[in-house]
């Protein structure tokens, strides 16, 4: 072998080997996600094993500002976080906050997303809500949705059920309720695919959002990737690149989830 295909080998070797070399090539950082294999309206859906939507799309561009690649991997929920407690993924997403998850998840200072409940009104309704519920308010609700949480404590309004959200929207449509109560993002999608969005809208002011995250696991160099992670997606909060993603997908009323944090509501 000649000398000079020695020297080719030994500065390929380095170039390959040397941390600061600078003909290094490195392979994108691959992060696994798991997510339940349930679509959740107005957030995320499964398609032939893609998770698409506006949580997905935003996780997917702030991981890119990152250098990193995200694979979203569907799985019942309860055995996403087993996964998660056994370091067996890199990340969670979307889930609340808990205190027995906080022992084996690292949780980035702000949220991927909210999800407000709200009362969804005719166009031209003057309904208001001023933090009182009575039985004069006809109130719409899914059935088998618990309100208790929600709604309970200001009041008792005469509530009517629903099996789907076409006859809500039409019975709200027609007057014969005043109001339908339900989270904003999955009714806001039910309302654009049954075609009533032009004929109702969410009332102001909403009641309190909740809060989602993406949560890292505790593998090695996740407590770093957590807090950069954190940062990269305040910036992607106010970048046009965000705004576009809230007009695609129709979501532009859904309050900025940094606003929501900042503003000391969380």
């Amino acid at each position: 072998m000649s000398i000079r295909k020695l020297f080719h080998i030994l500065l390929l070797a380095i170039a390959v080997c040397y941390p600061g070399g600078p003909i290094i090539a490195h392979a994108d950082e691959v992060l696994t996600i798991g997510v339940e294999d349930k679509d959740w309206a107005g957030h995320y859906q499964w398609q032939d094993r893609e998770l698409k939507g506006l949580d997905a799309d935003i996780m997917r561009a702030v991981a890119k500002n990152l250098g990193v690649r995200v694979v979203f991997e569907p799985y019942p929920w309860k055995r996403v976080l087993e996964m998660a407690e056994r370091r067996l993924v890199d990340a969670v997403f979307d889930l609340a906050p808990t205190e027995r998850r906080k022992a084996y998840l690292y949780y980035p200072d702000t949220p991927i997303s909210l999800e407000s409940t709200v009362f969804w009104v005719r166009r031209d309704s003057q309904f208001s809500f001023s933090g009182k519920l009575d039985k004069s308010l006809r109130l719409g609700l899914m059935a088998g949705a618990d309100w208790s949480d929600r709604f309970a404590h200001h009041g008792k309004p005469d509530v009517v059920r629903f099996h789907s959200y076409d006859a809500a929207f039409r019975n709200l449509e027609a007057g014969r309720i005043d109001a339908f109560g339900a989270h904003l993002a999955p009714t806001r999608e039910q309302a654009i695919r049954l075609g009533f969005l032009h004929k109702i809208k969410p009332s102001k002011p909403m009641l309190e959002n909740l809060t989602y995250y993406v949560a890292f696991t505790h593998r090695a160099g996740n407590k770093d990737l957590t807090r950069r992670f954190s940062e990269e997606l305040q910036k992607f909060f106010r970048s046009p690149e965000y705004d576009a993603l809230l007009s695609k997908y129709g979501a532009c009323d859904m309050e900025n989830p940094l606003d929501y944090v900042q503003n000391g509501s969380q």
